[in-house]
C-alpha cells in the first residue's frame, strides 16, 4: 500500500480497528465473567421473585395486534409527514398541498375504518 493512502484513511482504519476490538471484547467478556446457573430453577420463568403460576406462553387477544398495527401505520405516516412539513415552503404550490391532504385522508380512512369495524372496542 502506498503510505499516502494509509495516511489519508488513518481515521477510517482507526475506527475500523476500534470497532473490531470492541465487538470481540463485547462478545468475550460476558462469556468469561457471567455466572453460570445450574439446576432446574434456571429454566423457570422469572416474575420479580414471585413463583410463577403458569408457563410463559399465553395466547393474547387479537385486539392487541390490531392496536399495534394501527399504531405502527400512523406512527410511520407521522414520521413521514414531519420532514415534509419542515421543507413545505421550499416545495412550492398547491400540488404539494393536495398531495399531502390526500396522504392524510388515506390515513384518516384507515382510522375511521378501524373505528367502524370495532377495533377500538375493548372486549
Amino acid at each position: 500500500m502506498d503510505a499516502d493512502i494509509v495516511f489519508r484513511y488513518r481515521y477510517v482504519l482507526a475506527f475500523l480497528a476500534f470497532g473490531l476490538v470492541f465487538a470481540v471484547l463485547a462478545t468475550l467478556v460476558p462469556l468469561l465473567i457471567a455466572p453460570r446457573g445450574r439446576g432446574a430453577d434456571t429454566l423457570k420463568t422469572y416474575e420479580s421473585g414471585i413463583i410463577p403460576e403458569r408457563g410463559a406462553w399465553r395466547q393474547f387477544s387479537l385486539a392487541y395486534y390490531l392496536y399495534a398495527l394501527l399504531y405502527l401505520a400512523v406512527a410511520v405516516d407521522v414520521i413521514f409527514l414531519f420532514p415534509v412539513a419542515l421543507v413545505f415552503r421550499g416545495m412550492g404550490g398547491w400540488q404539494v398541498m393536495v398531495e399531502l391532504l390526500a396522504f392524510v385522508f388515506v390515513i384518516m380512512l384507515a382510522v375511521v375504518y378501524s373505528w367502524r369495524t370495532g377495533a377500538f372496542r375493548w372486549e
